[in-house]
């Protein structure tokens, strides 16, 4: 397969080589990105890989902000691809923030806590990047923030000023957001709108539990618009830019 030449901007590591190759280069640095999909297709996996990435290959710290999960969760689950998320936080280059217990009404003695207040998480969110030297942040998720939020126009407009204010600080931001069906981005609306990049993730349920992965939109970048096999292998999330999709079989 053949991709154009990427125009001459600067870019990150997305984390995964097949990915950074369709680019042209990786994500484009500073931006951004919403990576959409159903349960289980792999986003979360997609957050950490470019958290990691970035920390180890790139000397750039990064914040996870977790509302769909407790962090010891996410931390066990890293650890399944060899990474060990507690060991980055004691050396102050990864900053977790539990958003999950106080939207569940329980207890945490994690060192970072938020509601899903944005306001609340903007300021955590400002003063970590400036403690820690944070460049790269993922927050996880968006719908999470909105569920909890009562009135459709109240949560655009909070979603919406997420988006304005991490595009305005030198940071590369992935949100991730959930699908409520194969085709739909924009659970609110916005969602599609509000980023600069757009990737989507789809779920084939099944013996084969097929997953593939699409840049539908990468602002100022040339890329492929075709859907890509994309595995969770034990190294992490794996995507294979020279494979037609109908061709592709898992392991």
């Amino acid at each position: 397969m053949e991709f154009a030449q990427a125009p001459n901007l600067p870019r990150v590591t997305s984390g995964m080589k097949g990915l950074d190759i369709i680019l042209g280069g990786g994500y484009p640095k500073e931006r951004n990105i919403l990576v959409a999909g159903p349960a289980g297709a792999g986003k979360s996996t997609i957050g950490l890989a470019f958290l990691v990435a970035g920390i180890i290959e790139q000397d750039e710290p990064g914040i996870y902000v977790s509302f769909d999960e407790t962090l010891d969760n996410v931390r066990n689950d890293a650890l399944s691809y060899g990474w060990d998320l507690k060991s980055l936080e004691d050396q102050n280059l990864l900053a977790m923030i539990d958003g999950f217990s106080p939207r569940a009404g329980i207890s945490s003695d994690e060192k970072y806590v938020c509601s899903i207040e944005i306001d609340e998480m903007i300021n955590l969110l400002i003063n970590l990047i400036d403690s820690i030297g944070a460049e790269r942040v993922v927050v996880d998720s968006i719908t999470a923030i909105a569920v909890g939020i009562d009135d459709e126009v109240t949560q655009r407009k909070e979603i919406l000023k997420l988006s304005a204010v991490m595009s305005a600080l030198t940071c590369t931001t992935i949100m991730v957001s959930e699908m409520r069906t194969q085709d739909e981005v924009s659970t609110m609306g916005v969602e599609e709108f509000m980023t600069q990049g757009v990737i989507t993730l789809r779920y084939q349920f099944g013996q084969s539990g097929r997953r593939s992965i699409q840049v539908r939109k990468m602002r100022g970048v040339k890329h492929s618009l075709k859907e890509r096999p994309f595995l969770i292998t034990d190294q992490g999330p794996q995507v294979y830019p020279d494979e037609e999709l109908y061709e592709f079989k898992s392991n």
